[in-house]
């Protein structure tokens, strides 16, 4: 050991061990056994992989560091148990050393590092602690934000000098903006004109304070009222170099009581205007007080009360120029406005117009019958006010109507007025305030009516005196002892007692023992067993029977009540109705619906009736027969297997359920149709609404078998179409139209048309040798062809003489080509001669004539009916046919005129015509 340490120089912390190449130890320093794990067998000779087990399976890395393949190799951290439970920790490191003298060893240095690695552990345990600590922090401040996001009250955090810190998501959905709109801004932003939330943090008790109502502004201009509790928050922070001025931030916490204020602000309304109402004697003194406390208490500018003329007697006079009597206006009778809001040119405006029905704002609340609202009068076309407000300041506005009596049917009649509010700002839609309004609105409206009925009612005292007396009702009063103290002049005339028989009797002689037993106890218990009290209950209506002087029986019926004095009853009033009649009438209407029943069942139509849900109510046996639907069908009455029974019977199935749900949707509908059967009948259906009263109730259905109507319908629809058609091929259509419309006479003139004669040459002698027959069909064939060129070329035909053929262009509808279409027409003739000569090996010829002019046509005569022309045009016409040539077409001058540019012709010059003299003709050739 000496020999190796006077070579190397080991620091005195190190202990070590030197071996050979066969890991056998040949020298240890003095303290390297208290490294082993058998410190007794760390001596020279023995392998070290013994006392260091550690070393196991390291052979290889020995040999290469031995062999200076690897210069070293450490192991760390190595750990042994000590007899009193200590740890000890060492690490290793294996070097190889060769002297000068070529003395080879394997060194194996062993350091204590016991101190190092406690230190370690301490710090890796500080670091874990510290990691578990910013792990917590971070899942808490996870953890707060989650709350304070999910809070649905509002958060803001500001600093000491209330600029915005922080706020939450409910903060930026009251109040309308973003978070990076109110971070870095002054709190106060967001409060009302007039309001300060900073000064909520500067009271005294800074700590806590808790309720304080703040009126703010939302980002759309809306006030809200928010419940504020502010704290206080100073956080001392300890730095390295000692603590660090302490910090101070306040949270606001704010709950929206906005519609809590408001509902309290409309119930104090409620409340005082009930008050106000309750204590008023009067309509005017009500409407003076009530105004101002209803806009004062809503936070409104300006009220204003407009009546039609009606209700503006209810009042004093205003201040209006103009007199305007129209009950069907409306005019502002008060109003009261705020002493801090001046609007003096739209006050005067208002004192001075007036609204029609459905007119501006107070017109449109009359005419609706229900409360408006109109965020912004500025913008709203239906303000007629509208500038003057935009001028003096005035935005928010809503009106109610002041109703008396509800008027289903008509709204105008039962609004007695309309009191309108308007304001400053703009006001968002409030439907509880609307809601709230109403009923102050209606409040009002049967305070004024009451008030009405007051006057009336001391107006109309003596008449209501003479109401006993003259009333159609028998009205009696009954003393305790059953005498009559009073009976009106309809009593006595009804019975015929005189009055002082009246004074001897009592109620149990006229009364009938087959009076409603009812009717008989109370009496009886009244002046019989005298046990009636103020506690008895006793029917307000009954039913009796009085036998009158004439010993008739008089049903009555009516209601009747007890007077009482000291608790004991004095009278018994009643108020009756002869309903002898009535009875008699309600007898006849049962015979009535007995006989409606049977006319039901018996009538030759299906009737169906069904309810409001189309479940089918009745029918009657009609109905079943026409169908041919089993009884046992209809047993069950279940409408889906009768409607699918039905539907099979159709020949469109799908068009009769349609129809059916059409009218579930339009219950007020009627409706009629027609129903085609697969066997080939038809069905009327009819089906009207069934109503009690004003309420429809259900539907009702009639079908009728119209098979044989139908058939001879289309029989006569068919021989009209027959008779049509003759018609038209005898009139032209129009003319035809005209004749239906039972024109007598008509007759028309025409300026400019074209007339045709044509003329089959040689036709007459030749009629003489074929048989009649023949030559009809003969003629027919041409002619026919003919027809069919008037038709192509939109002409008239005429009529037909012998084998003579006239048609004219330009009438009855007048055209401006008519000489073109006769002169085509004309050449076409000439073709189908040739045509029919050549298919029937003939040799007919053809002339014909054509002039133009004016015409007179017409149908004259009651029988026999022909459209026929007169005038110069017609003869000329003809006699251009007859003064013609065989296979030409000649035509007057007139004409070739019409023709000369599109047409080709020849002049044939000067000619004699009968009747006329010299005339320069034609002969058409054909077009250009």
């Amino acid at each position: 050991m000496k020999t190796l340490l006077k070579k190397l120089l080991v620091p005195h912390h190190l202990e070590y061990l030197a071996l050979d190449q066969d890991f056998l130890i040949q020298e240890i320093s003095l303290q390297v056994q208290r490294f082993a794990d058998c410190p007794d067998e760390v001596v020279a000779g023995n392998d070290v992989r013994i006392p260091f087990p550690e070393l196991v399976g390291t052979e290889e890395i020995l040999i290469d560091i031995f062999e200076k393949r690897l210069p070293n190799f450490e192991l760390k951290a190595m750990t042994r148990l000590l007899e009193n439970g200590s740890r000890l920790y060492f690490d290793m490191y294996i070097v190889e050393f060769t002297n000068d003298e070529n003395y080879q060893r394997l060194i194996i240095f062993f350091q204590d590092v016991t101190d190092r690695m406690a230190l370690e552990q301490t710090l890796v345990q500080a670091t874990n602690e510290m990691d578990i600590l910013l792990s917590t922090l971070a899942a808490t401040n996870n953890y707060v934000e989650k709350i304070i996001t999910s809070m649905a009250e509002v958060l803001l955090v500001t600093t000491a000098s209330g600029k915005i810190k922080k706020i939450n998501q409910a903060a930026q959905d009251l109040f309308g903006y973003s978070e990076s709109e109110l971070v870095g801004q002054q709190i106060d932003a967001i409060a009302a004109f007039g309001s300060s939330l900073q000064a909520v943090s500067q009271e005294e008790s800074q700590q806590l304070q808790t309720h304080v109502e703040v009126i703010c502004t939302a980002k759309t201009g809306e006030k809200l009222t928010v419940s504020f509790s502010c704290t206080a928050i100073s956080t001392d922070i300890k730095g390295i170099s000692g603590p660090l001025p302490a910090v101070q931030d306040f949270v606001y916490i704010g709950r929206d009581v906005t519609d809590r204020q408001r509902a309290r602000k409309r119930q104090i309304t409620q409340y005082v205007a009930t008050r106000i109402l309750s204590a008023s004697e009067t309509i005017k003194k009500a409407i003076a007080a009530i105004l101002p406390v209803i806009c004062d208490s809503l936070g409104w500018d300006t009220v204003e009360l407009w009546m039609p003329e009606s209700g503006e007697k209810l009042l004093s006079e205003t201040k209006r120029i103009t007199a305007v009597s129209d009950p069907n206006l409306l005019r502002c009778v008060a109003s009261w406005t705020k002493r801090s809001v001046s609007i003096p040119k739209f006050a005067e405006f208002t004192e001075q117009m007036t609204c029609a029905f459905g007119e501006g704002l107070p017109g449109f609340v009359w005419a609706s019958g229900s409360a408006q609202w109109i965020a912004d009068v500025t913008k709203s076309d239906c303000c007629l006010r509208r500038e003057l407000a935009a001028e003096e300041g005035l935005h928010g506005a809503f009106g109610f109507p002041i109703v008396g009596d509800y008027d289903q049917d008509n709204s105008a009649k039962y609004v007695l007025g309309v009191m309108t509010f308007f304001s400053r700002e703009v006001q968002c839609f409030d439907e509880e305030l609307l809601q709230t309004m109403a009923t102050i609105g209606s409040q009002i409206g049967q305070f004024i009516k009451r008030k009405q009925a007051e006057i009336a009612l001391r107006e109309s005292e003596e008449q209501l005196r003479d109401l006993f007396e003259n009333a159609t009702d028998l009205i009696q009063s009954i003393g305790a002892d059953g005498h009559f103290l009073y009976v009106n002049r309809a009593w006595r005339q009804t019975l015929g007692y005189t009055e002082a028989e009246i004074a001897q009797m009592t109620v149990f002689d006229i009364i009938h023992p087959n009076s409603s037993q009812e009717s008989l106890d109370i009496f009886y218990q009244a002046f019989t067993q005298k046990t009636v009290n103020e506690n008895t209950l006793y029917p307000e209506s009954i039913e009796v029977i009085f036998i009158t002087k004439y010993h008739e029986q008089i049903l009555l019926e009516g209601s009747i009540s007890c007077k009482f004095a000291d608790g004991s009853l004095v009278a018994i009033r009643a108020i009756l109705r002869d309903i002898t009649a009535r009875k008699m009438t309600e007898d006849a209407l049962a015979k009535s619906v007995s006989l409606l029943q049977a006319t039901f069942d018996s009538t030759a139509d299906g009737i169906l009736a069904t309810d409001r849900s189309g479940k089918i109510v009745t029918f009657n046996r009609e109905f079943v027969e026409m169908w041919g639907i089993p009884n046992e069908v209809m047993a069950l009455r279940d409408d889906a297997t009768t409607i699918a029974f039905v539907l099979n019977q159709l020949k469109d199935p799908q068009a009769f359920q349609e129809r059916i749900e059409s009218l579930d949707d339009q219950p007020e509908a009627e409706s009629y149709d027609l129903l085609e059967f697969q066997d080939g009948r038809f069905f009327e259906r009819y089906s009207e609404p069934q109503r009690l009263g004003d309420k429809i109730i259900g539907r009702v259905w009639s079908y009728h078998d119209i098979t044989e109507r139908k058939q001879a319908e289309d029989a006569l629809r068919e021989e009209q179409e027959k008779s049509e058609k003759l018609l038209l091929n005898i009139l032209p259509k129009a003319i035809a139209e005209r004749l239906k419309q039972n024109e007598t006479t008509i007759a028309e003139y025409f300026p400019e048309v074209t007339v045709l004669f044509a003329d089959i040459v040689g036709f007459t002698p030749l009629s003489a040798l074929m048989n009649p027959i023949d030559l009809v069909e003969l003629l027919n064939k041409i002619f026919s062809g003919f027809d069919l060129l008037c038709e192509r070329h939109g002409l008239e035909k005429i009529k037909t003489i012998g084998d003579a053929y006239m048609a004219v262009g330009g009438l009855p509808e007048p055209r401006p080509d008519h000489a073109e279409a006769i002169a085509q027409m004309a050449l076409d003739m000439q073709a189908e001669i040739a045509r029919f000569n050549a298919s029937h090996n003939k040799y007919f010829s053809i002339r014909i004539g054509i002039h133009s002019g004016p015409v007179v046509a017409g149908v004259i005569g009651i029988k026999k009916f022909i459209y026929d022309l007169w005038g110069d045009t017609v003869n000329i016409a003809s006699r251009m046919e007859s003064h013609g040539l065989p296979w030409r077409i000649q035509v007057s001058e007139t004409t070739y005129k019409l023709l000369e540019h599109k047409y080709v012709f020849q002049e044939r010059g000067t000619i004699q015509v009968k009747g006329k003299g010299a005339m320069k003709t034609y002969l058409l050739i054909g077009r250009k």
